[in-house]
């Protein structure tokens, strides 16, 4: 006799676990020595089932009793306890949960700009779709009267979320309000009251010492060399009325104070700017004068929220929002 099942419709024998010996798996106790077979009876909680005739327990599976030779009917085959479905993950709460990436998204603005009138009130506004022109004729904004205006003189644009002031080559320039400090460059042109001037830097003569080696004797001075720089007093066409070396820490313009003044300039404050010289520059100031500084544009610059520009005698102050 052995621990495993004999064929179907014989009595099934089992092991006692304390003597071994043989008992019917149908057995509460062991015969030899009394003792509880608890392996058969947990077994058979599962396992076993009765002969339809004589009662007697049987195996699962028999196919005829083993007691009295009657038939047994088929078992029908058991099913598998339903799966609990797995526990669902908390969501938690849109504004904590982590959100699937597709990619960087760029903003959508809206630009409107808002005319400003001679008073500092706001005039007439125009939305941006796309690309705005400014000119004498055949504009998304045409002023014809404006004689300073060249017939396609400005523009301003909205590309990849940003907006853009670009110059179209006009005759005399379009002028960006200054927000902050400003390194000049060569050539940089910029308004104070109704004053034009044109910042220039004086090229150094060749040295033709340093096209030979020299013995180096001490620690070389690595310093940005003083630079000579003039500023020109300029009319509108370009033609120079005045110059200026800047060879002072400090030249400060005004109407009624400073190293250059112009006292019959009405648009000018009294301490308007200035242009302060540092190691290998010159730098632009406000002097928190009214009508601020106006710098011409080269080609084009990116536009934030509140800027102020002009061309011609047209002035504009840029709003520039999220798209709702």
């Amino acid at each position: 006799m052995t621990d495993g099942p004999p064929g179907n419709g014989t009595i099934r024998y089992v092991m006692c676990e304390h003597c071994r010996t043989p008992n019917p798996a149908s057995a509460a106790s062991c015969g030899q020595c009394g003792k509880p077979m608890q392996k058969a009876t947990e077994e058979m909680k599962v396992r076993v089932v009765n002969c339809p005739k004589c009662k007697k327990p049987l195996p699962a599976g028999s196919r005829f009793c083993g007691f009295c030779g009657a038939a047994m009917a088929p078992s029908p085959p058991q099913k598998a306890p339903p799966s609990s479905p797995p526990p669902r993950a908390p969501v938690a709460d849109a504004p904590e949960a982590t959100q699937v990436f597709h990619g960087l998204e760029i903003p959508k603005i809206e630009v409107v700009l808002k005319e400003m009138k001679p008073d500092g009130s706001i005039g007439e506004e125009h939305k941006v779709v796309k690309e705005a022109r400014v000119g004498q004729s055949n504009c998304e904004l045409t002023y014809p009267d404006d004689v300073l205006l060249s017939p396609r003189h400005s523009s301003v644009s909205i590309r990849e979320g940003k907006a853009f002031l670009k110059d179209l080559g006009s005759r005399n320039g379009t002028f960006i309000k200054q927000r902050q400090d400003k390194e000049l460059a060569a050539g940089d042109v910029f308004l104070l009251g109704r004053e034009l001037f044109r910042f220039e830097v004086e090229s150094p003569p060749p040295d033709t010492e340093s096209e030979k080696t020299q013995v180096l004797s001490r620690v070389p001075d690595l310093a940005s060399p003083p630079l000579k720089a003039s500023l020109l007093h300029i009319r509108l066409n370009g033609e120079t009325v005045d110059k200026c070396p800047l060879d002072k820490p400090e030249t400060v313009i005004g109407r009624t104070s400073g190293d250059l003044m112009f006292k019959m300039d009405p648009y000018m404050s009294g301490k308007h700017a200035r242009l302060k010289r540092e190691p290998g520059r010159y730098i632009l100031q406000d002097l928190k004068s009214r009508n601020g500084i106006y710098l011409r544009i080269r080609n084009e610059i990116q536009l934030r929220e509140g800027d102020e520009f002009f061309a011609g005698e047209q002035i504009f102050r840029v709003q520039i929002k999220l798209a709702s």
